[in-house]
C-alpha cells in the first residue's frame, strides 16, 4: 500500500542475500516511477562528516570509542546513544555531508562477520536534536536493513519507534517497520528533538548484518517535496565515500 508520497511502503520478500545498496536502489526506482523528487549528485570531491563508536555485547575489548554514552555533534545536529546495540559485536556510524545534502543524516549499525543469526531479538536507542537557533525541524525518518532472509521462513522484522523529546517517555510520533530488509520511512514528524528506538526480531534461519536509519529535515511551511526516496538513493553513495576516505 503506498504512503502519502505514492511510494510503496514495503518490498517483496527477498529471495537471496540483499544488501542495503539494492534496497536503496529499489526505493529510488519507485520514486522515479512516481515522478517524485530529483536525483542528488553525491559529488566525489565533497567532504563528509562522520563519527563512529563500537559495541561488544559479550564484553570483549573494543577497537575504539565505546557506544555507551557516545555523543557527537554533526553540523547542527547532536546525536547521542542512549542504549548501545544489545546483541553482537560491531560499530555504529553517524554520518552526514552538509556540502552535498544539508538535510540528511544517517545512523548505521554494522555487525562483524556475517551478522547476527536468528532467533534473536535486541534493540538500539539514540536521540537526535537540532540546534534550537536553527530554523529547521525534523521531517521524517527512514529504515532499512541488510542480511540473508530466507524465503518461506517466518519474517524477520525491525521496528523504529520515533518519539517526541529526548526520553523514552515521550509521545509516539510514528512507527516504521522493515520486514525482511524492506525499506520504509515515516510520516512527517516535526519538532527539534526526537528519541528513536530500533528493535529487531531475527527469525530462525535468517541473518541480519546491518541496520540503517535516515533522518531528514525541512524548514517549516510549504516546500517542494524532497523525497526520502532521494535520501535513500544518495545515502549509500555517502557511506561508500566515507569508507573510502577512512581507508585512504
Amino acid at each position: 500500500m503506498p504512503n502519502s508520497l505514492g511510494v510503496p511502503l514495503s518490498a517483496p520478500k527477498p529471495s537471496r542475500h540483499v544488501r542495503p545498496q539494492l534496497l536503496a536502489s529499489r526505493v529510488w526506482q519507485a520514486c522515479l516511477i512516481a515522478g517524485i523528487g530529483s536525483c542528488l549528485s553525491a559529488g566525489a570531491s565533497q567532504a563528509a562528516v562522520s563519527g563512529t563508536c563500537y559495541f561488544d555485547a559479550f564484553g570483549g575489548t573494543l577497537p575504539g570509542t565505546s557506544c555507551t554514552g557516545y555523543s557527537i555533534q554533526l553540523a547542527d545536529k547532536l546525536l547521542t546513544v542512549v542504549t548501545a546495540p544489545t546483541f553482537g559485536v560491531g560499530k555504529v556510524a553517524f554520518e552526514t555531508s552538509p556540502a552535498v545534502n544539508p538535510n540528511l543524516w544517517q545512523t548505521n549499525i554494522d555487525w562483524e562477520g556475517p551478522g547476527i543469526s536468528g532467533p534473536i531479538a535486541g534493540l538500539f536507542e539514540y536521540t537526535a536534536e537540532i540546534d534550537p537557533t536553527n530554523t529547521y525541524v525534523f521531517k521524517s525518518t527512514g529504515l532499512s536493513t541488510g542480511g540473508n532472509y530466507i524465503p518461506g521462513l517466518p519474517n524477520s522484522t525491525v521496528t523504529s519507534v520515533v518519539k517526541q523529546g529526548l526520553t523514552s517517555g515521550g509521545s509516539v510520533i510514528d512507527t516504521v517497520t522493515s520486514i525482511d530488509g524492506s525499506a520504509n520511512y515515516s510520516q512527517p514528524i516535526g519538532g527539534k528533538q526526537i528519541f528513536v528506538k530500533n528493535s529487531w526480531s531475527v527469525a530462525q534461519g535468517d541473518t541480519m548484518d546491518n541496520l540503517s536509519n535516515y533522518i531528514t529535515q525541512e524548514t517549516p511551511g510549504p516546500l517542494p517535496i524532497l523525497g526520502v526516496c532521494a535520501a535513500f538513493g544518495y545515502s549509500r553513495k555517502l557511506r561508500r565515500r566515507i569508507n573510502a576516505s577512512a581507508q585512504a
